[in-house]
């Protein structure tokens, strides 16, 4: 399929803002590993000839979407060299090998995969964003690509050493996003990558970030991994999502510890098998400003059990609490008999925002900890809507369009019994 064809101009230039080729527009509706050699070739082919037919302008950006051999190797090289004279800014190159997610399996194997080597890319000197799907990606000693500034691969085995020599090639990379791959044991990142996001990667135990111009960490795994914070300077915000019932004991321990001072915004993902095993220990998190908290398919388990994380975080001026259920059935009137609780004061708590709240009676008893325990908040928002940097979902019902007066009563009731004399209490 051929889309994007509309013809603009830039100084003068003809400009085609997007190209996407894809198998279909030789009519070839399968994508696979068994793909026929006869449509690869034909396929390379035809995307040659119009490449070449339009060599010289501008294209901004240009996706392809394709099975191709190792022994179209050399027809590949063509059309990276006809890319290469439009001027490309964002490349696409989605290679199906056949794996859905690489990282599902234990032992990938490396033949199922196109090599693509980076000295492909030596000539792209307008590139600015590439994203690589499903090949294994060939760093190139000598090759260089200064305008390069984001980089993602998706569903590609990455080998040892192998990612350290492409960032080696990147040396004005800000953005590296890595997703469904498979790793080694041991990854060192480095340069002046800004931004690093993993998810859904296997393999990787050990991660070393030398990265000095670092500011967001985002990392989501299944395994635990031991994080060597060498040289982050100003790493402000970091994103981690874990599962395993020892998550949070690993988040709110070792990986505390390891946690540089500088960092004022922590994100956690946790999951109802989790939510049991915070830690009893206080100022975990000496430094932090700002902590969201997504508790994931929680309907079974006390929500109240996150009140030590409070504690664990004694300068703390922002909390961002989110419960994503896993039904959408009526919820309210539920409750956890328990002995009242001497609430820890907190001096600096200031804004407290709860999504994914529906009245039940552990979420307002963990409301009530909260204003009982925060000297100088200023507003807790308390809504059945998920409000966060993270998600952003709505259950299709409104639970409080017919209880309206049960609605302001809660909203009179908790605002009450703030400790802080300037608290507002808002239900939505």
């Amino acid at each position: 399929m051929l889309l994007g064809r509309a013809f603009s101009r830039v100084g003068g230039d003809i400009c085609l803002p997007t190209l996407r080729f894809g198998l279909d527009m030789i009519g070839v509706h399968f994508l696979g590993y068994d793909c026929r050699s006869y449509h690869q070739q034909k396929f390379l082919k035809v995307v040659n000839q119009f490449l070449q037919l339009y060599s010289g302008r501008k294209v901004v950006e240009l996706e392809m979407l394709f099975c191709i051999g190792r022994e179209f190797s050399s027809e590949f090289d063509q059309v990276m060299h006809s890319i290469s004279k439009l001027g490309v800014e964002r490349l696409r190159l989605h290679f199906d090998c056949g794996i859905v997610n690489p990282s599902s399996t234990i032992n990938p194997d490396p033949n199922r995969y196109f090599n693509f080597s980076l000295e492909l890319l030596s000539q792209a000197s307008s590139l600015k964003f590439l994203c690589l799907t499903a090949c294994v990606v060939q760093p190139s000693v000598g090759v260089r690509l200064n305008s390069l500034k984001t980089l993602i691969l998706m569903g590609a085995p990455l080998y040892k050493g192998q990612l350290e020599g492409i960032l080696s090639s990147c040396l004005n990379l800000n953005q590296l996003i890595i997703q469904s791959c498979k790793l080694p044991y041991k990854l060192c990142i480095s340069g002046t990558v800004t931004f690093v996001g993993f998810t859904n990667c296997c393999g990787l135990e050990e991660i070393d970030l030398r990265a000095t111009d670092l500011h967001t960490l985002d990392y989501s795994f299944d395994e635990r991994v031991r994080f060597y914070f060498s040289s982050v300077p100003v790493l402000k915000h970091v994103k981690i999502c874990l599962t395993g019932e020892a998550a949070m004991a690993y988040i709110f321990g070792e990986f505390a510890r390891d946690l540089p001072d500088q960092v004022k915004s922590l994100t956690v993902t946790t999951y109802y098998n989790q939510v049991t095993h915070f830690p009893t220990e206080t100022q975990v998190f000496r430094n932090l400003r700002k902590l969201v908290l997504l508790v994931v398919d929680t309907d079974y388990i006390d929500i109240f059990k996150v009140s030590p994380v409070l504690d664990a975080c004694p300068l703390l001026q922002y909390l961002d609490l989110v419960r994503r259920h896993s039904y959408n059935g009526k919820a309210i009137g539920s409750h956890h008999t328990r002995p009242p609780l001497s609430p820890t004061y907190h001096t600096e708590l200031k804004d407290v925002r709860f999504g994914g709240f529906r009245g039940k009676g552990e979420e307002i008893d963990l409301a009530i900890y909260i204003l009982k325990s925060a000297k100088l908040l200023d507003q807790m928002f308390l809504t059945q809507y998920l409000i966060s940097p993270c998600v952003d979902i709505y259950y299709g019902y409104d639970i409080w369009k017919k209880r309206e007066g049960q609605r302001i009563a809660i909203e009179q009731q908790r605002q009450a019994q703030a400790i802080s004399s300037n608290a507002v209490v808002i239900i939505k």
